[in-house]
C-alpha cells in the first residue's frame, strides 16, 4: 500500500500545478511569481516527498527549516510580501489534499499530523528569514540612500512644516559653511538671518499651500559672494498622504550663470563687431517673415536696425520683381549669389537656405555686401573703354606713327585736314615736324622727348604751338607712347596730336568773364549789404516801437523778411559765383556737436515758421570738426527746403545720428515724390521745381548744400517716393582736410575740447 510520501512523489506535478493556479487565485497582483516560474513551485514539491520519509522527527523538521529558509529567501527575492507568503503557503496544503482526494486516496491521521508539522514549520521559517532579509535590504538601502544623498553635490534638505530642518547633506554643510548638528532643529531665520529666510519662508509656504513642486532660483549670500541656486522643493507627504514637511534640491548654478552673462557679453561684443563690418545681415523663416535687418550699411538705405523685422520679405519687396523671385528660390531650397541695387547702393548678396531633417525649408539667411564703390569703379572703367573705343573710331586727333632709326613719320588721314596742309606737298617727316613747332618751343618739346627716352620712361606729353599749311598757329596738345624692343632700346613713338587752339582761347575768354562776373557780384554784393542793413535795421527799430496798429506792424514785418530773404539770396550768389570759379567754398572749421548745432537752427526756423510742425530726433555722438556757420546753411536750406515742398499739416522730421567715423543728417517730408527727371539735376544752380505755394528763390539752396558738404567730405544724397515721401540725407566725417591742405581729423573716440 502506497504512503503520503509516495503519492507527493507520484503526483508533484499535479500538485505544482494545482498550487501556481491556487496562489494567482487568491493573491492576484501580489503573486509575482504565481505565473512567472512555475519551476520553484516544482522544486518545493520535489524536495517534500523525500522530507516527509525522513526519520526520526527532530532530523525532518531541522530539514523542513532549511527548506521553508531557502523558500523565505527566494520568495522574497521574488517580490512576496510576508503576507503573501503566508497565503501562498496555506494553498500547498490546499493543493495536496486536493490532488489526492482527485484520486481517491486519503492519507492517514498521522501522515496528515505529520504533513501539516513539516508545512507549519516551513511557514514559520520562510516568514522569519522573509523579515530578516526585509530588514537586512532595508538596513543596506537605507544606508546606500544616505551615502548617496551625502555624497551628492546637490544641496539636500528636509524641513517639518513649522520650518526646522529634519535632515541636511554633507554638500548643504559645504555651502552654509555649518556643521549638520547646527543646523537641524532650526529654522531658516536662525541659521541664515532674517534677509536671506525670506525667500526661503515664502517659497516653502507655496508649496505646503499648494502641494506642488515649485522650481525657482534663490540668491544666498556666502562668504565668497552672492551664490544663485536653482532649487526644485516639493511636498513631504506620510504614510497616510499627510503633508508633513517640505522637501528640496538646490543646485549651485552660479558658475553657469556666470559663463551664461559671458556667452551672452560675447554674444552681444560680436553683433557689435559684425554690425560695424560694411554689410547687412538678414533672415526670414519658412513662410518669408523677415525675423534679422541688421547692420552698418543699413545707413546707406537710410533704414535703422530691425526696420523690417515681423514683415514679410513678399510685402517689402512687392514692388521689386527681382527680389521677389530671389525670394521664392530661397524659399525652394537654393543657395545662390546676386547683385542688387537698392536706394542708389549696390549689394552682393549671399543666400542660405536652412533645411531641416524632412528636406523642408525651415529659415533663410543671407549676407548683403556693399560693392557700391566696385561698381562704380567697374562702370567708370566701361565708360572709360566705351569712350576709347569710340574715339579709335571717330577722334578728330592726328594719330602718327614715329620711326626712330629713319625719322619717318606714319600721319592718319585726318593730318592733312588739321594741319590745313597743301594737296600733293611734300611728306611731313621728322624735319618737316620740328621745323614747324614754333621757335620759343622747339628746344624744350626736343629735350623733354630725349629725356623719356634716355630715362626709359614710356609717355611723353606737351602742348606747344604748331604752324599750319596757311601760316596761322595751332595749339597742339602731343602725347606718345615709346615702344622698346626686348633689350629696351627705344625704337618707336606711337602718338596723338589734338588741336585744342579753340579750347584754350575759350578757356581765356571764359576766365576773363569769370574776373569779371567775380568783380561784379563783389561790388553788387557790397553795394547792395549797406541798404539791405540799413532797410533791416531800420525796420527792426520800427518794430520796436509802440503804437503801431496792427496794419503797420504786418506791413513793417513784411519789409523785415523781405529784406532778410535779399540777404539770404545775396548769400547765396556769392557762395555760388565762388564755387563757379572753382575755389569751393571757404571754411573754417571748428570743433562742432551736430545734434546742438541743428537743435539751434531748428529752433530758429520754428520761430520763423510758427505755423508748421518740426520734429527733432538726435542719437549717438554728434561731435566732429566742421565750420558751424555753413552747416548751419546747409540745416536750414534742407529745413525750409522740406517746408516749402511738403503740405502744411504734415510735420518734418530731422535727424541727427552718430555712427562710427561720421554723423548722419536727415531731413524727411511727406510731400509729392520728385520728377526723376529733376532729380538726377537737383543739385545744380536754378534747378528748383516749381508747386504752388512754395516760397520763392534763386535755386541755389540745394547747389550750395552739395558745395559745402563737398568741402567737408561728406555726401548727400536724396530719396523720394509717393509711398515714403522725400529724405535728404547728409554724411559728415568727423574730420575734414583744412585750408592749408593738411589733413585735420578726430581721433577714434575723441571727444571735440
Amino acid at each position: 500500500m502506497q504512503s503520503l510520501p509516495d503519492m507527493v512523489d507520484a503526483l508533484r506535478e499535479d500538485i505544482a500545478r494545482r498550487w501556481t493556479v491556487g496562489v494567482g487565485t487568491a493573491l492576484g497582483p501580489l503573486a509575482p511569481l504565481a505565473s512567472a516560474d512555475p519551476a520553484g513551485f516544482r522544486r518545493f514539491i520535489e524536495e517534500l516527498g523525500p522530507l516527509l520519509r525522513t526519520s526520526p522527527g527532530e532530523a525532518r523538521l531541522a530539514k523542513a527549516r532549511d527548506l521553508g529558509r531557502e523558500h523565505g529567501r527566494e520568495c522574497y527575492l521574488a517580490g512576496f510580501s510576508i503576507g503573501a507568503l503566508v497565503l501562498k503557503f496555506g494553498t500547498l496544503r490546499s493543493a495536496i489534499l486536493d490532488s489526492l482526494e482527485a484520486m481517491g486516496w486519503a492519507p492517514s491521521l498521522a501522515e496528515l499530523r505529520v504533513l501539516g508539522e513539516v508545512l507549519d514549520v516551513s511557514t514559520q521559517e520562510a516568514v522569519g528569514q522573509s523579515s530578516l532579509e526585509d530588514e537586512r535590504t532595508a538596513r543596506v538601502s537605507g544606508a546606500w540612500l544616505h551615502g548617496l544623498l551625502d555624497h551628492s553635490p546637490t544641496v539636500v534638505y528636509a524641513k517639518d512644516t513649522e520650518g526646522r530642518y529634519l535632515y541636511v547633506n554633507h554638500s548643504f554643510e559645504k555651502a552654509s559653511g555649518r556643521f549638520r548638528r547646527d543646523i537641524v532643529g532650526r529654522t531658516d531665520l536662525e541659521v541664515f538671518g532674517a534677509e536671506i529666510a525670506r525667500a526661503f519662508v515664502e517659497n516653502d509656504v507655496r508649496v505646503l499651500a499648494t502641494g506642488q513642486q515649485l522650481t525657482t532660483d534663490e540668491h544666498v549670500v556666502l562668504p565668497d559672494g552672492v551664490h544663485v541656486f536653482q532649487t526644485i522643493k516639493f511636498p513631504l507627504p506620510d504614510a497616510q498622504g499627510r503633508i508633513v514637511g517640505v522637501c528640496g534640491f538646490s543646485t549651485d548654478f552660479t558658475e553657469a550663470k556666470r559663463l551664461e552673462r559671458e556667452r551672452d557679453e560675447a554674444r552681444e561684443h560680436l553683433r557689435r563687431i559684425v554690425t560695424q563690418l560694411p554689410v547687412i545681415l538678414w533672415a526670414t523663416d519658412a513662410r518669408g517673415i523677415i525675423t534679422l535687418f541688421e547692420g552698418e550699411r543699413l545707413s546707406a538705405l537710410g533704414l535703422e536696425r530691425g526696420a523690417y523685422v515681423g514683415r514679410s520679405a513678399y510685402d517689402v519687396y512687392r514692388d521689386r520683381p527681382d527680389l521677389l523671385a530671389a525670394t521664392m528660390r530661397a524659399q525652394e531650397g537654393q543657395s545662390f549669389i546676386l547683385e542688387v541695387e537698392m536706394n542708389g547702393s549696390w549689394f552682393m548678396t549671399g543666400v542660405s537656405p536652412v533645411v531641416g531633417p524632412d528636406g523642408r525649408v525651415m529659415s533663410v539667411a543671407g549676407v548683403s555686401l556693399d560693392i557700391s564703390e566696385r561698381r562704380r569703379a567697374e562702370e567708370v572703367l566701361r565708360q572709360s573703354e566705351t569712350r576709347y573705343r569710340l574715339a579709335t573710331l571717330a577722334t578728330s586727333d592726328v594719330i602718327y606713327d614715329w620711326d626712330f632709326a629713319s625719322g619717318h613719320i606714319e600721319w592718319s588721314e585726318l593730318a592733312a585736314v588739321q594741319f590745313r596742309l597743301p594737296p600733293g606737298g611734300p611728306a611731313l617727316d621728322f624735319h618737316g615736324w620740328t621745323e614747324r613747332i614754333h621757335p620759343e618751343d622747339r628746344e624744350r618739346v626736343a629735350r623733354d622727348i630725349q629725356t623719356v627716352i634716355e630715362q626709359g620712361a614710356s609717355l611723353w606729353t606737351d602742348e606747344y604751338r604748331f604752324l599750319r599749311g596757311d601760316g596761322t598757329w595751332a595749339v597742339i596738345a602731343d602725347r606718345g607712347q615709346v615702344v622698346r624692343d626686348a633689350e629696351g632700346r627705344a625704337v618707336r613713338m606711337v602718338g596723338a596730336m589734338q588741336d585744342v587752339t579753340e579750347r584754350r582761347a575759350t578757356e581765356q575768354e571764359a576766365k576773363r568773364r569769370a574776373e569779371f562776373e567775380q568783380l561784379l557780384i563783389g561790388i553788387v554784393s557790397h553795394d547792395l549789404r549797406n541798404p539791405l542793413s540799413a532797410i533791416s535795421m531800420s525796420a527792426t527799430a520800427m518794430l520796436r516801437r509802440d503804437g503801431l496798429d496792427e496794419r503797420h506792424r504786418k506791413g513793417v514785418s513784411r519789409i523785415l523778411s523781405s529784406a532778410e530773404r535779399a540777404t539770404r539770396m545775396l548769400r547765396d550768389l556769392l557762395d555760388f559765383t565762388q564755387a563757379r570759379l572753382g575755389g569751393g567754398i571757404p571754411l573754417q572749421p571748428r570743433r562742432v556737436d551736430l545734434h546742438e548745432l541743428t537743435r539751434h537752427v531748428v529752433e530758429e526756423v520754428r520761430l520763423a515758421r510758427p505755423e508748421r510742425t518740426l520734429e527733432l530726433e538726435c542719437r549717438g555722438d554728434g561731435h566732429g570738426l566742421w565750420d558751424a556757420d555753413r552747416l548751419a546753411q546747409v540745416i536750414t536750406n534742407l529745413v525750409n527746403n522740406a517746408l516749402n515742398y511738403s503740405p502744411e499739416r504734415c510735420a518734418v522730421r530731422v535727424r541727427t545720428h552718430g555712427v562710427r567715423d561720421s554723423v548722419l543728417l536727415t531731413v524727411h517730408n511727406q510731400g509729392g515724390p520728385i520728377d526723376p527727371e529733376l532729380r538726377t539735376r537737383l543739385f545744380e544752380p536754378m534747378k528748383r521745381p516749381e508747386r504752388k505755394g512754395s516760397r520763392g528763390g534763386l535755386g541755389l539752396g540745394l547747389f550750395i548744400v552739395k558745395h559745402i558738404v563737398d568741402a567737408h567730405g561728406g555726401t548727400v544724397r536724396v530719396h523720394s517716393t509717393e509711398q515714403d515721401g522725400t529724405t535728404f540725407m547728409v554724411r559728415l566725417p568727423r574730420g575734414i582736410l583744412a585750408s592749408s591742405g593738411d589733413a585735420t581729423a578726430l581721433a577714434p573716440g575723441e571727444q571735440p575740447g
